[in-house]
């Protein structure tokens, strides 16, 4: 069996065997006589065999070298093969960009308006992205992944560690949405403790939301007893709007302006902020083109803050990036 070593030597071997003799072969590869027969020695000592033999004044395969030539022809032909296919692949991996996007905070709908201005300016990269819930999969597995840039829920707009740097992208605050039948309904704010005796419809247990929002419960003194754990805004909806329970979510994720006539949407006492992060890399450069988005999106970030968050046309919000 090869080693390491002795592949590389491979194309000398077939040079070798085509010209015939050292001298021609040594023109063809930029090679020394001396350098040429150390490859060449390197080779059969990999191989336990002989590969030429002297012939007059011409080098002649043995019938090892003979057989093996086959096999030299195809490991060329096949690292050949590969190095053009990594060239193809480096060259379509340095046009993407890579992006880990929450499923909460409205963070989906922000990401497809980013790309949808972006795009127009850069239209060489394309972008790729994951739905990262956060509650399972770590920034850091993201960022081995080969995901440069994530969306990820916080308690800190501080929040950054030994692999990852951190850009505060969007504040908001847990509320309590109740059925309109419910006592509390007309409350300005309340206080979480008085919702133990509840039952509560939370995402599901894999997302950072959950996590947090039961977290919130057991500071509160008391542990949530779940109903039900749906995805999706609009099925939270249903089930609260239906007298089934009560959830806690983000105001990004519940806005008045579109579910204020089906259930109430009360502020939490004391107030509970959450953040929307957008976490980079900083253990070696991003890429090109993640830090170009990345560029990008702090200065529609910078120029348009206060269209964050931005909830589209089925609020009767015009695109705020496209005035």
């Amino acid at each position: 069996m090869l080693d390491n070593s002795a592949v590389k030597y491979l194309n000398d071997f077939i040079t070798l065997a085509e010209a015939g003799n050292y001298t021609k072969a040594c023109d063809k590869l930029y090679l020394s006589k001396s350098t040429l027969a150390k490859h060449i020695k390197d080779l059969e000592e990999s191989l336990g065999h002989k590969l030429f033999a002297a012939s007059g004044h011409k080098l002649v395969l043995t019938d090892f070298g003979k057989f093996f030539q086959d096999y030299a022809d195809r490991f060329v032909s096949l690292d050949q093969e590969y190095e053009q296919a990594r060239a193809a692949y480096d060259e379509d991996a340095a046009s993407e960009v890579r992006v880990a996007v929450s499923p909460h905070m409205n963070c989906d709908h922000m990401m497809n308006m980013l790309w949808d201005h972006f795009v127009p300016w850069y239209p060489q990269y394309h972008l790729a992205t994951i739905e990262y819930p956060a509650a399972i999969l770590s920034r850091e597995y993201l960022v081995a992944m080969g995901y440069e840039l994530v969306f990820g829920l916080s308690w800190s707009s501080e929040d950054a560690d030994a692999g990852c740097g951190c850009f505060s992208w969007a504040r908001s605050t847990l509320v309590a949405a109740l059925p309109l039948s419910h006592p509390l309904r007309n409350r300005d704010e309340l206080r979480l403790e008085e919702l133990k005796n509840e039952s509560f419809i939370l995402p599901p247990q894999d997302t950072a939301l959950y996590q947090m929002t039961v977290a919130c419960c057991r500071e509160a003194g008391f542990e949530p007893h779940v109903n039900f754990t749906i995805q999706g805004n609009s099925n939270l909806v249903d089930l609260v709007s239906g007298n089934v329970g009560v959830s806690l979510s983000t105001a990004n994720d519940l806005p008045r302006q579109l579910y204020s006539d089906r259930m109430a949407l009360v502020p939490l006492s004391p107030e509970r902020p959450i953040y929307l992060n957008l976490y980079y890399r900083k253990d070696r450069a991003l890429s090109v083109s993640a830090r170009t988005f990345f560029d990008y999106a702090k200065q529609i970030h910078r120029d348009h803050q206060k269209d964050i968050p931005y909830y589209g046309p089925e609020v009767g919000v015009e695109n705020p990036f496209f005035k």
